[in-house]
């Protein structure tokens, strides 16, 4: 695509990448921390199971969750590491396990790094990060806190990514990392190596950023030897920030209406879909069909020879890709899928009345797409139909809320406003960490 400037169909500011990220000192930075903390607490309620997370931020809701506990709210927690284990029974939070109850109502955490829009996590300097893992996917909910100074453009920026590994062929576990292209070193504590709650070993391995965490973490849990890594991908919602200004709260694309939501990308043939739609799934992580593959090979026969589809060719591709979607919504799993869906007819189809879809309009200018259908090849759309499409196509209105993105942009930074529009920013109070007191109110103000 060709590179330029974007234009969003909707205002204001989403997906927190308006949060300072400026490194405060370091009472400041313990006073955002409690901040963070005391928003991310409000979510508890009576008669819950309540992951309790490592460190130093996760400390602080120990505090508060203590308070609350005193001031009688009834709940149990699921702690992540021995020291959060002895820092609960020590504030009196009565404790459970796994053998007593399967699932975790919400964990409240600490990250390492945030990536803005995505919010996806690098965790585990603290050492606890497969027992944070396993609490988090046991988990419907898993509110993360933290200070301004954790909020990154891209994971790996500014924090190394944490590998636990078994210490059996430490060495060789190592290099199959470097292989990866991670420089990777073994984590010391007081001149020996660091032993996770687990008896593991711990190699800190910097990969730089980290442009595809998905397929990253996929490529290291194949390592034999491994674990588990620092990578926390699509599993943090909502996030707490802390910064000078207040509170933030940032709910992630996951979030969005429908609940794991379903993207369809539409927009008549090449606007680039599924080059966005790649951009999308390598950064939330979430599986991606190419609706094209699932036309019948009488529809493919007839693009190949210049003849536009008619409404009645198009049905039986339109039920597979209804049926995709629904195969995603009976698994609970979020999905990304490419279709023009010219027609407000064919998108009533794909999409109706299920509430997790959501339609992203990719929008072009005809010289613009005339542009990238020059320079694709090997497609069985040929460039000559580009008039049709055009003439079919039926701009989605209001009333189907569709997430519009003007085209102009690479396909990455399209993806990123995206991810920005689907996800939303609230600020909770104001001057949290000068004005901080227990218990205070949250005021919530949304910033779109």
């Amino acid at each position: 695509m060709r590179q330029g400037y974007f234009r969003n169909s909707r205002e204001g500011r989403r997906g927190g990448r308006d949060v300072m990220n400026a490194a405060p000192s370091s009472d400041d930075q313990d006073a955002l921390k409690r901040a963070a903390a005391e928003a991310a607490v409000q979510l508890v309620e009576n008669d819950m199971v309540v992951g309790l997370g490592s460190g130093s931020t996760a400390a602080f809701a120990i505090e508060a969750l203590a308070r609350r506990h005193r001031q009688g709210l009834r709940f149990v927690g699921i702690p992540t590491s021995e020291r959060t284990a002895t820092h609960a029974k020590a504030t009196g939070i009565p404790l459970t396990s796994f053998s007593e109850h399967r699932q975790i109502d919400l964990t409240i955490d600490g990250a390492d790094e945030v990536e803005h829009g995505t919010l996806n996590l690098i965790k585990g300097l603290g050492g606890a990060l497969l027992r944070e893992k396993i609490v988090a996917a046991a988990s419907h909910r898993r509110a993360i806190v933290v200070d301004g100074s954790k909020m990154v453009d891209r994971l790996g920026t500014q924090s190394s990514l944490p590998v636990e590994v078994v210490a059996f062929g430490l060495e060789a576990t190592r290099d199959s990392l470097e292989v990866l292209g991670a420089g990777a070193r073994a984590r010391m504590s007081s001149g020996d190596p660091f032993v996770t709650d687990n008896g593991n070993l711990i190699l800190d391995c910097d990969f730089g950023r980290i442009n595809d965490p998905a397929h990253l973490e996929k490529r290291i849990r194949r390592i034999v030897g491994v674990v588990e890594s620092g990578l926390f991908v699509s599993r943090a919602d909502p996030v707490f920030v802390a910064d000078a200004a207040g509170v933030h709260r940032l709910d992630s694309a996951r979030a969005h209406r429908g609940s794991p939501p379903i993207l369809v990308i539409m927009g008549v043939s090449g606007s680039g879909k599924s080059t966005i739609a790649e951009e999308l799934s390598a950064r939330l992580g979430w599986p991606f069909e190419e609706g094209d593959s699932l036309h019948p090979e009488s529809n493919i026969a007839k693009m190949h020879a210049g003849i536009p589809l008619t409404d009645a060719d198009r049905l039986p591709w339109l039920d597979r890709v209804a049926a995709w979607i629904d195969e995603q919504r009976s698994k609970k799993q979020p999905g990304i899928i490419t279709c023009s869906a010219l027609k407000r007819a064919y998108r009533q189809i794909i999409i109706g009345d299920r509430p997790e879809v959501r339609l992203v309009y990719l929008r072009g200018g005809r010289d613009l797409i005339a542009e990238h259908l020059a320079g694709r090849h090997g497609h069985f759309m040929p460039p000559a139909l580009l008039r049709s499409q055009i003439d079919t196509l039926e701009e989605p209105d209001p009333s189907e809320d569709p997430l519009t993105v003007d085209l102009g942009a690479s396909g990455a930074q399209v993806a990123h406003e995206i991810i920005r529009l689907l996800g939303n920013s609230v600020t909770i109070s104001r001057g949290a960490a000068a004005h901080h007191t227990e218990g205070a109110g949250m005021h919530w103000r949304n910033s779109a």
